[in-house]
């Protein structure tokens, strides 16, 4: 089904159950009209999901100061818009889960650049390509699990992927990003357990 910017689909995974996934992509000129645009989505988010997609927008704890002049710097070159941090800010407020908090091996074609902290997505070396669970999500991603994959000239972005496992009592994440704050309902320990998974299907991924 979709839904103004945004196309939902509930996924029947073997073995693990029903996965709600809200596939977006986000005006690439305008952080205000993205605002808008992520705000809509959320306001008509009405069960736990997985938010994915091209964001267009960046996170600015994935980089170091002189790396971000130097991204605004080359922006400006190429003639694009000053990047813009706010609709990550604002889904962070919200206490959606980033996957790359949870981030495993990186492939060595998708170069990391130096004073940034992740792979990116995008040709300009940045990272605009999300998977964000939302606070409520039965979905745990699975620590060291994240990665960004080449899409080897299919795309101008490159593949994002995370393996996912769902909870029992589906308590919410606890990753290991600096900063993802956990509000104190969300420190108490609770007891979980992760569903068996028969057979030789491995961890679903995303």
């Amino acid at each position: 089904m979709r839904t103004g910017n945004v196309l939902k689909a509930t996924i029947e995974v073997p073995h693990v159950g029903e996965v709600n996934f809200q596939c977006t992509h986000l005006d690439h000129l305008d952080e205000n009209w993205r605002m808008k645009q992520v705000d809509a989505i959320i306001q008509s988010s009405d069960s736990p999901h997985i938010l994915a997609g091209g964001l267009n927008s960046l996170d600015e704890t994935d980089y170091l100061q002189e790396r971000w002049t130097d991204i605004v710097k080359y922006y400006e070159e190429m003639g694009k818009p000053t990047p813009k941090v706010e609709v990550m800010r604002f889904l962070k407020s919200k206490q959606y889960t980033d996957a790359k908090d949870f981030a495993g091996e990186c492939e060595s074609v998708v170069v990391i650049a130096k004073g940034q902290s992740v792979q990116g997505t995008c040709k300009y070396g940045t990272r605009v390509d999300y998977l964000l669970a939302s606070p409520d999500c039965p979905y745990k991603f699975i620590p060291g699990s994240y990665s960004v994959l080449s899409s080897k000239g299919t795309s101008d972005h490159h593949i994002v992927k995370v393996d996912v496992t769902k909870c029992e009592n589906y308590p919410p994440h606890e990753s290991n990003g600096n900063n993802n704050k956990i509000p104190k309902k969300r420190r108490q320990r609770k007891h979980q357990a992760v569903v068996k998974i028969t057979g030789t299907a491995p961890p679903s991924k995303v």
